[in-house]
């Protein structure tokens, strides 16, 4: 009797949704997922609620945090608070659109060189290529070529990203098709594809994971270094430019205009990592509690 209730149990549970049971029980997804949604309703809902002008106010340039200015004026005497909420969107969207052109790049990359024998020299020496360039460099000439465009921007930093993924996708892969589970199933007469989407994919997703939390943070960060070397993000307010601009008020002490674009580009940083850690130890739970995203 309990033997039969314990097939019936196992058969009304499907499979698939067992690493979301264990999502469920992921602490860093959750705070990873809260973070981020708190940043994205302080960048896009915030400016509706905490409503100032973007008119300049001589009187109040640089005006340290207190009554009507919580974290201060700019140097052009504009409320910092106000200037952050709206600074968030463009590293937010940038960010991710970034990390998921570049991540898909590497995986096809990666797949491809793995997977066909005639490719693998071709895109590992390609990636190897691109990799040994300083990533700030395609920057400075692209966007001196093109102009300082967003849309540029983005796409220089994704294609100067991808090559990381490519080889860490391209080891796993590797490693994972030569397990004797594949082997069975290639015996078994499945197909190249469904191989794939079977079992070298799902066996791969804690290494593109891992990838996609590298690469957003890296878009971020290069976002950020390029902004400060003059080719960056200059369209209106954004967390990186603040960076750049309050550099020359670090002798004066004005914190305000530091620090808070600086721990939000951080925070969002963190979440996306947070995120992808609990997605990946419950994509993947033989891993054990003691691995973590490197």
């Amino acid at each position: 009797m309990l033997a039969t209730q314990h097939v019936a149990q196992a058969h009304a549970t499907p499979a698939g949704a067992r690493p979301w049971r264990r999502l469920a029980r992921q602490p860093d997804f959750w705070i990873g997922l809260g973070l981020l949604l708190f940043l994205i309703l302080f960048s896009f809902y915030g400016p509706v609620v905490w409503r100032r002008s973007a008119a300049y106010d001589v009187a109040a340039m640089l005006k340290a945090p207190g009554p009507g200015f919580p974290l201060g004026a700019d140097a052009l005497g504009r409320d910092n608070l106000w200037e952050l909420m709206l600074g968030g969107r463009l590293p937010i969207i940038t960010g991710f659109v970034t990390a998921i052109v570049a991540t898909g790049l590497g995986v096809v990359a990666g797949l491809l060189a793995a997977m066909e024998r005639t490719l693998e020299g071709p895109l590992m020496r390609t990636a190897d290529a691109v990799l040994s360039i300083p990533q700030i460099i395609p920057i400075i000439i692209v966007q001196s070529l093109f102009g300082q465009n967003v849309y540029t921007l983005m796409s220089i930093v994704a294609l100067t990203l991808w090559p990381s993924t490519a080889r860490l996708v391209w080891t796993r892969v590797i490693l994972v098709r030569e397990m004797p589970y594949v082997e069975a199933a290639t015996a078994e007469g499945l197909t190249r594809t469904q191989v794939l989407a079977r079992h070298i994919l799902p066996n791969s997703f804690d290494t593109i994971a891992a990838c996609f939390a590298t690469q957003f943070g890296s878009s971020v960060l290069f976002i950020a270094l390029a902004t400060a070397f003059g080719v960056g993000l200059f369209p209106a307010t954004n967390w990186p430019s603040m960076i750049g601009a309050s550099l020359q008020y670090i002798s004066y002490n004005d914190w305000w205009l530091i620090l808070p674009p600086g721990i939000l580009c951080a925070a969002l940083i963190i979440s996306v990592f947070s995120m992808m850690e609990g997605l990946r130890r419950a994509m993947s739970p033989r891993l054990g509690r003691g691995a973590a995203i490197r």
